[in-house]
């Protein structure tokens, strides 16, 4: 473009100078033939028809300059527009390849992005069954090893009932031919007492004071039992009433009439030591049971059965303790909260736990002459 615009120029600028030149040299020769005279002015139209005559084909000549250099700016304008067609032909085709080129790579990007996603999504799947599988297994690994340890549970608690039934019977045998072994001692303690009070009334006094045997497991040979046999008869559940002296440490029951009672059984006792002693206060009778065992107090035995050492207490389990098992307390009579009077052993002074003992050969026979709601008092 530049190269053009400088022919244009050149060219524009010499027909300028080659004009203003010709009509300098006419005006000269003009004033030369004025200046001449009249002899001159032949020669002068020679001249000027000469000169008419070369200008006339000089701007022949610069018209057919002038087609000339508009043709070649025709041919260079035409083959620059076909040029910059050529040129603007080939940045489209650049421009659509590289647009089929982005197409194709962009196509390809997804392709590619989609098969990744394909194997990650099917990667995830395959670890996610995997995951899915382990923990079937662990489960099913699991709920066999909860069926298994289920079943040996099962297993040793049926064992473990199967020996406890097995002691529970052996226990309810011994304590079946202990009770009747005590009615049996009763009964003979009651025919002696009786026997004991005639002897005295054929002297002339109501009372007899004796001194029965206990079994050896009691290891009291002489616990001071007194009968009325006059009033034993007469003595039932409406009209008895219990004092408990702890000084004495003796049991008197009483028979209540008309706002007077009179003394039908008196026995020693044993109540709770040091640390556990007896409460005191006006109570009644609230519970009567044959057959009773200490929630609190006895012994703990392991998973085969045998004894634990310990201390005795339900609510200190030892180590190895398995099976808790009350102390027995035949002909059982519940006077406040856990204290109560039942069979036991009756040492020369207080030695339970708060529970008034009462010797066996004796306390079956309270037992049947007292009921639910008899007055108990507790006193020093």
């Amino acid at each position: 473009m530049e190269a053009y615009a400088f022919r244009r120029f050149f060219l524009t600028f010499t027909a300028f100078v080659g004009v203003a030149f010709l009509t300098s040299c006419t005006v000269d020769q003009e004033s030369a033939l004025f200046s001449n005279g009249s002899a001159v002015q032949d020669k002068k139209k020679e001249r000027t028809t000469k000169v008419k005559t070369d200008n006339e084909s000089w701007a022949e000549k610069m018209k057919a300059a002038r087609e000339e250099r508009e043709g070649k700016k025709a041919e260079e304008a035409k083959k620059e527009a076909e040029e910059l067609a050529a040129k603007k032909k080939e940045k489209d085709a650049a421009a659509r390849k590289a647009a089929y080129e982005k197409r194709k790579k962009d196509a390809a990007d997804k392709a590619l992005a989609e098969k990744e996603a394909k194997e990650k999504a099917k990667a995830e799947a395959e670890k996610k069954a995997l995951a899915e599988k382990k923990a079937r297994e662990k489960a099913a690994k699991k709920a066999d090893e909860e069926k298994r340890l289920a079943a040996e549970k099962k297993e040793r608690e049926e064992k473990l009932a199967a020996q406890k039934k097995e002691r529970d019977a052996r226990r309810a045998a011994k304590l079946a031919a202990r009770e009747r072994s005590e009615q049996e001692a009763s009964r003979r303690g009651r025919s002696q007492a009786v026997a004991a009070v005639d002897n005295r009334r054929s002297r002339g006094g109501f009372f007899s004071s004796f001194a029965l045997s206990t079994p050896s497991k009691y290891k009291s040979r002489d616990h001071h039992i007194e009968v009325n046999n006059r009033l034993l008869d007469s003595l039932n559940a409406s009209n008895s009433k219990v004092e408990i002296d702890l000084g004495d440490q003796r049991a008197r029951i009483y028979k209540a009439s008309g706002g007077q009672k009179q003394l039908v059984i008196e026995t020693q006792i044993s109540s709770g030591k040091a640390g556990h002693s007896t409460p005191t206060g006006s109570f009644r009778i609230q519970e009567k049971l044959v057959h009773k065992r200490s929630t609190l107090y006895g012994r703990w035995l392991n998973s085969s059965g045998s004894v634990v050492q310990s201390s005795g207490d339900s609510r200190k389990r030892p180590s190895g303790g398995a099976t808790f098992v009350g102390t027995e307390m035949p002909y059982w009579m519940r006077v406040t909260g856990g204290i109560g009077m039942h069979i036991g052993y009756v040492p020369n002074g207080p030695a339970s736990h708060g529970c008034i003992r009462v010797p066996s050969v004796i306390h079956p026979l309270i037992y049947s002459k007292v009921g639910v709601g008899t007055p108990v008092t507790i006193a020093y």
